[in-house]
């Protein structure tokens, strides 16, 4: 069966335009885990005081920025990157979880019992929580050293979470065979990933150059808004992989 983009962004549409509503619920609840987390752990304005002003723009890298700063400064920013990176997984890893579960739950056209959804989600948090730490381990790594191996290696690990809720694969094997897959039809994987990081990078900018909106307005907006892009991204991912597991 050839599959085009053509066809996934019609089937992607249609889903969307249907549970849209739901799609928003969940994207508004993985904000305010977000913001939540940011309530419950203070982190040392000290060092966000740093990391926006022009000491970090202003670096040649990250590891000369870091080598400049002092001892305490080090450890409060690891304190900080790893709040972030707590809040960034528990958040992204909620709104993967109910998304699949959603398309999982009504691709079979019947209208499953709340006590599947709720066993089935909860089945696949713990696993889906680890993929997303190794895959953003491994796309941060890419990052760092050009912008491009790090986008390249998102494409190339983007189906990994709809492989392991399909197949019940081990972390490893599901980044594999997403690898797989995804070198073989980089252009349809690609296309989606891509739109999705364009909006993510158009949202930030358009939304942050807005003077007159109070800035914590600002984030709810804006997160809302890539949750529901990300979202819309999974879908258009599943669809794939329901096809292509079908040839």
């Amino acid at each position: 069966m050839f599959i085009t983009i053509r066809e996934l962004c019609n089937d992607t549409y249609h889903f969307v335009s249907k549970e849209i509503k739901t799609i928003f619920f969940i994207s508004i609840v993985a904000t305010l885990i977000s913001i939540l987390i940011n309530m419950l752990i203070k982190p040392d304005m000290h060092i966000i005081s740093i990391i926006e002003n022009n000491k970090f723009i202003n670096s040649h890298s990250v590891f000369d920025f870091v080598n400049n700063m002092s001892e305490y400064e080090k450890k409060a920013l690891l304190k900080y990157s790893i709040f972030k990176i707590i809040e960034f997984l528990t958040s992204k890893t909620f709104l993967l979880g109910s998304i699949i579960t959603l398309i999982t739950c009504l691709s079979d056209n019947k209208k499953q019992p709340i006590s599947f959804s709720i066993i089935f989600f909860t089945k696949l948090l713990p696993s889906l929580f680890f993929l997303n730490c190794i895959t953003n381990i491994i796309i941060q790594i890419g990052f760092i050293f050009f912008i491009f191996p790090g986008i390249f290696l998102s494409i190339l690990l983007a189906l990994s979470p709809i492989i392991l809720s399909f197949k019940k694969n081990t972390l490893i094997d599901s980044i594999k065979l997403s690898i797989s897959i995804s070198w073989k039809h980089i252009n349809i994987i690609g296309t989606g990933v891509l739109f999705w990081m364009c909006m993510k990078f158009i949202l930030t900018k358009v939304l942050f150059n807005i003077p007159i909106i109070n800035t914590n307005f600002i984030f709810l907006i804006l997160n809302v808004s890539i949750n529901v892009f990300f979202s819309i991204l999974i879908i258009y991912l599943f669809r794939f992989y329901m096809l292509f597991s079908r040839t």
